[in-house]
C-alpha cells in the first residue's frame, strides 16, 4: 500500500493529499475499505521528499496582488465583526474591529474597537492612524456604508 501511494504522488506530484489518497483507493492492491487518514500520508510523502511542491514554483516569488514598495503609499482598511462585551452591567453589545494596514510594509498604523460600524466610528481611528504613521498617498477600502459616507468623503479631499 506504501508503494501504491508513494508512485501514485510520484506520477503526478501535483496531486494534493486528498486526490493522492483517492486514487490509491482505485488501485486494485488496495482495499477499498482502508482508512487513510490525511495527515498519515502527508508524513509519509514528506519523508520520503514528494512533498516539496513543484520545482517551477518559486518561493520567493511575492504573491501579493498590490505591492507598492514605499511605506504610506497605500492603506487599506477594513470592520471585522469582534467579540460581545457587557457594556456597564447593562445588556451586551457587539464590537467592532477597525483597523489599517500599510501595504507595502505590512504594518498596522493603527486599530480598535469600536461599539459601531459607521463613520463617526471610523473617524477617531483614522486621525490616530495618520498621528501615528502619517498621511496615506492612498486610502483602499470596501464598499461599505461607513466608507461611502459624504463626511469621509471631505475629510479624505481636505487631507488631500
Amino acid at each position: 500500500m506504501i508503494e501504491v501511494l508513494l508512485a501514485t504522488k510520484e506520477a503526478n506530484p501535483k496531486l494534493s493529499v486528498q486526490l493522492v489518497i483517492r486514487e490509491t483507493l482505485k488501485h486494485r492492491d488496495v482495499p477499498d475499505d482502508l482508512p487513510l487518514p490525511p495527515s498519515t500520508v502527508h508524513r509519509l510523502l514528506t519523508r520520503h521528499g514528494l512533498m516539496s511542491g513543484s520545482d517551477s514554483q518559486d518561493t520567493d516569488t511575492d504573491r501579493r496582488r498590490f505591492a507598492f514598495q514605499s511605506p504610506g503609499q497605500l492603506w487599506m482598511s477594513d470592520v471585522m465583526h469582534g467579540p460581545t462585551v457587557r457594556i456597564k452591567d447593562r445588556s451586551k453589545r457587539k464590537t467592532y474591529l477597525i483597523a489599517f494596514i500599510d501595504d507595502a510594509t505590512r504594518v498596522i498604523p493603527y486599530a480598535a474597537f469600536s461599539l459601531a460600524e459607521n463613520t463617526r466610528a471610523f473617524l477617531p481611528v483614522f486621525k490616530q492612524a495618520i498621528v501615528r504613521r502619517g498621511l496615506p498617498e492612498r486610502l483602499y477600502v470596501d464598499n461599505g456604508s461607513s466608507y461611502r459616507s459624504n463626511h469621509l468623503s471631505l475629510v479624505c479631499a481636505k487631507l488631500g
